[in-house]
C-alpha cells in the first residue's frame, strides 16, 4: 500500500519537529514538504532543529522548508496535513484549508471548541472521529497538553461515574514553546499562572467526555476546577488530581482500572500506540519527569504513555498524580495517533 502524502505546517517549532520526528519512516505517511515561517524558508530543517535529542531521519533533516502560504499548500493536494501552527496562524489557515477539501489534524487551539470539530484523545473518545467521516475536508483537533494527560487519567475511572475534578498542574518549560520562559524567571522558581490554561482544561475535558449527536459534540456535565503553574522542568507535565466519583470504590478496584485500561489504538496495534496507555507506579516517589517522561513501548510509542502514581482512595474520592510528555503525547503524538486511527478505518 502506498503511503499518504503529508505536510507538516509549522515545522520550525518544537511541536512541528516532534511531528517530523514521529513521521520519519512512518509506515502510513510520507512527508514530501515541510512548511515554516518566511524566516525559515529555504533552510534545511537541520539548521533550525531545537530539540536537544531527536530521531528525525537524515533525509528529512536535509529537506528545505517552504514558506507557508495558503496557495502553496492547496496546490500540492496532500492527503493529510499536520498543523503545529501558532494560534494566530492556525486561525487564518486551518479553516480555509478544510473548506478547500483538506484533512487537517491540528495541535493548535483556535478550532478546538467548535461543535463540529472533534477534540480527540484516541484512547478516550475515538468515537468522536466519526463526526467527520464522509466529509471531503475536515479538522480534527487534539487538546491542550495538560487536558490530554488529565483525560487519560480520568478515562479508566469513567466506569465509576465522574462527577467533579480538582487539578493542579506543574507544567514543563517546553510547553511555552521556544525560547519560552526567560531563564531568570524560570530558574529556581515556580510561576503560579499560565494565561488561558485553566480555561482550556475546564472547557476541553467536558467536550472530550461529551456525546456525539448529529455530527456535533455535546459537552458532558463533569465539573473541572484547575490551577496551572509553570515549573523549571524541560519536558513533562505533571498533574495532581482529585476526582469525585459517583460511587464508593476500593483501592484494588481503582488500581485495576488503571492497570487494565486499553482502548481502540491498542486493539488496532497502531504504530504510535503504547501497549499500556496508562502505567500505574506503586512507588511512593513516582512518577518523576526525569525518570518517566518517555514512558511507552514499543520504541515507536516512546513518550506516548501516561504514568500514574501516588494513588489514594477514600470512599468516592480518588487522588493521584499523572505525568505525560507534553510535546509528544500532549501534542504531536496525540494528533498523529488520531490520523492513524482514521487511516486504519480507511477514512483517509
Amino acid at each position: 500500500m502506498s503511503k499518504l502524502r503529508t505536510a507538516v505546517l509549522g515545522a520550525g517549532g518544537i511541536v512541528g519537529q516532534r511531528f517530523c520526528e514521529m513521521l520519519s519512516s512512518h509506515p502510513y505517511f510520507d512527508i514530501p514538504d515541510i512548511y515554516g515561517s518566511e524566516r525559515s524558508a529555504g533552510r534545511p530543517l537541520s539548521e533550525v532543529v531545537i530539540l536537544p535529542e531527536h530521531r528525525i531521519g537524515e533525509e528529512l533533516l536535509q529537506m528545505k522548508m517552504k514558506a507557508l502560504t495558503e496557495e502553496a499548500v492547496k496546490r500540492e493536494k496532500y492527503d493529510v496535513i499536520f498543523s503545529a501552527l501558532p494560534s494566530d496562524a492556525a486561525l487564518r489557515f486551518e479553516e480555509d484549508l478544510c473548506s478547500s477539501g483538506n484533512r487537517v489534524f491540528t495541535n493548535a487551539s483556535p478550532n478546538r471548541m467548535k461543535p463540529n470539530v472533534p477534540l480527540v484523545v484516541p484512547e478516550v473518545n475515538h468515537e468522536h472521529l466519526s463526526a467527520v467521516e464522509g466529509r471531503k475536508g475536515f479538522i480534527v483537533a487534539n487538546g491542550n497538553c495538560s487536558a490530554i494527560g488529565l483525560a487519560m487519567g480520568l478515562k479508566p475511572l469513567e466506569r465509576f461515574g465522574l462527577r467533579s475534578v480538582e487539578v493542579t498542574t506543574l507544567q514543563a518549560l517546553s510547553g511555552a514553546g521556544y525560547p519560552g520562559v526567560p531563564s531568570l524567571d524560570a530558574s529556581g522558581n515556580v510561576i503560579p499562572f499560565i494565561d488561558s490554561e485553566e480555561e482550556k482544561l475546564q472547557q476541553e475535558i467536558p467536550k472530550m467526555f461529551g456525546n456525539l449527536a448529529s455530527g456535533e459534540i455535546l459537552p458532558s456535565g463533569i465539573i473541572v476546577r484547575a490551577t496551572c503553574t509553570r515549573v523549571p522542568v524541560r519536558d513533562g507535565h505533571m498533574e495532581s488530581v482529585t476526582v469525585q466519583l459517583g460511587q464508593a470504590v476500593t483501592f484494588p478496584e481503582v488500581a485495576d482500572a488503571f492497570s487494565s485500561f486499553r482502548s481502540l489504538p491498542q486493539e488496532l496495534s497502531l504504530p504510535s500506540a503504547p501497549l499500556r496507555p496508562v502505567i500505574l507506579r506503586m512507588e511512593r516517589n513516582r512518577p518523576q519527569p526525569l525518570l518517566d517522561v518517555n514512558a511507552g513501548e514499543p520504541f515507536s510509542a516512546r513518550g506516548m504513555a501516561a504514568t500514574v502514581g501516588r494513588l489514594r482512595v477514600e470512599g468516592s474520592t480518588v487522588r493521584f498524580v499523572i505525568l505525560t510528555h507534553n510535546t509528544i503525547r500532549g501534542a504531536a503524538g496525540g494528533s498523529l495517533l488520531n490520523a492513524e486511527i482514521m487511516h486504519a478505518r480507511k477514512v483517509l
